[in-house]
């Protein structure tokens, strides 16, 4: 028995277990009353699938009834990997493996509001990760959307919420975190999205991103991720989001917002969650009117937490050179992200990119 904390604050009970041999589910039709019971250690009646959401992972909306009647029915969601199409790809089941992962190991080591999660497991028989988690949506929660920027304050409460995250892992490396299974790095998924017949599909046409005319440099654009990814000797290193953008976020009934999708976690800069998370959630003219003092909110929040007491303008040019990873957004295909989305954010990052002179910067032209 673990334990990790819920949406509302509270500490909740999870059980599970990680690289079990005895295999997890793989279709939906698998998820009956008698493996919930298994995993739940408590006897369920029925077990009803409510909604099927296919993603990048699936989301299984499911009403549980237990078998003694003074249990309320309680609806959970389910994630991992049911979709036969993309768990025929070995490197998904490595995705929906490290969630688990995620919600097993440092979940329960850090207080920043997550689902409450009632299981969360891997196996060493099909490679699946699953988690089973309160449905947030039928307790009134909503998502956050792309589309829809965010007021100052509630981008505030989210950057001192990575704060914790970063402070409770701060100088971790690859070899800290052993049990975090391999993926598909996001660096060989960009580099796949910069080679050439990727790169001009996507900006073939009208309905290219909104980029300026200097991006359009494929080799340019390539040089200077390879510039952002060079090995340095930061000492800003932690256990990153990886990919925290508002797509990526819950909002509680009272407003308070708290961050989903821990697929792609891994040790990197802070300034990688950052610099990401404030330029896609404001509005251009938001995030040029507080950036800065979002930034100080983050890095006093950190020694808070007991992390490292850093000065906003030593970390500065870091935030400056990682804002260059949003252009990330402008090579998302339709198979990612619908076109108004990738417009949206495409549209606000390169705004920063441009306003902090991030590929000046990356190649070492600045003046």
């Amino acid at each position: 028995m673990i334990m990790a904390t819920s949406a509302n604050g509270v500490t909740d009970q999870v059980r599970g277990v990680m690289k079990s041999s005895d295999p997890l589910p793989l279709t939906v039709e698998e998820l009956t009353a008698s493996w919930f019971t298994k995993i739940l250690g408590k006897p369920v009646h029925d077990a009803t699938v409510v909604e099927a959401i296919h993603g990048t992972a699936s989301k299984i909306l499911v009403e549980l009834k237990f078998e003694d009647s003074a249990d309320a029915p309680i609806r959970v969601c389910v994630k991992g990997g049911f979709n036969p199409a993309l768990t025929s790809i070995p490197y998904m089941l490595a995705v929906y493996r490290l969630e688990a992962e995620f919600y097993y190991h440092v979940a329960p080591t850090i207080k920043m509001p997550l689902p409450p999660t009632l299981y969360s497991g891997t196996d060493t028989v099909n490679g699946q990760g699953i988690v089973v988690m309160a449905d947030l949506k039928s307790r009134g929660y909503t998502f956050g959307n792309p589309l829809e920027t965010w007021p100052v304050d509630r981008v505030q409460t989210s950057v001192e919420q990575l704060a914790i995250l970063h402070a409770s892992t701060w100088g971790s490396k690859p070899e800290d975190i052993p049990w975090a299974s391999q993926t598909v790095s996001l660096r060989d998924a960009i580099l796949g999205l910069v080679a050439p017949e990727a790169w001009e599909k996507q900006f073939a046409g009208d309905a290219r991103p909104p980029v300026s005319d200097h991006m359009l440099d494929r080799e340019r654009m390539t040089a200077v991720f390879q510039a952002l990814w060079k090995p340095s000797n930061s000492t800003l290193n932690c256990l990153v989001h990886g990919d925290a953008h508002i797509g990526n976020t819950f909002i509680s009934p009272t407003g308070e917002p708290g961050f989903l999708d821990w697929q792609v976690i891994h040790t990197g800069s802070v300034m990688h969650d950052v610099s990401y998370f404030i330029i896609g959630a404001l509005s251009i003219e938001d995030r040029r009117k507080h950036e800065k003092e979002l930034l100080q909110s983050y890095v006093d929040a950190l020694s808070r937490a007991g992390g490292p007491r850093l000065q906003s303008e030593e970390v500065w040019d870091e935030y400056r050179k990682h804002t260059f990873h949003g252009f990330a957004w402008a090579l998302a295909t339709p198979m990612m992200q619908s076109r108004a989305i990738v417009h949206a954010m495409t549209e606000r990052h390169c705004a920063a990119i441009v306003d902090h002179k991030s590929i000046e910067l990356l190649e070492g032209s600045e003046e």
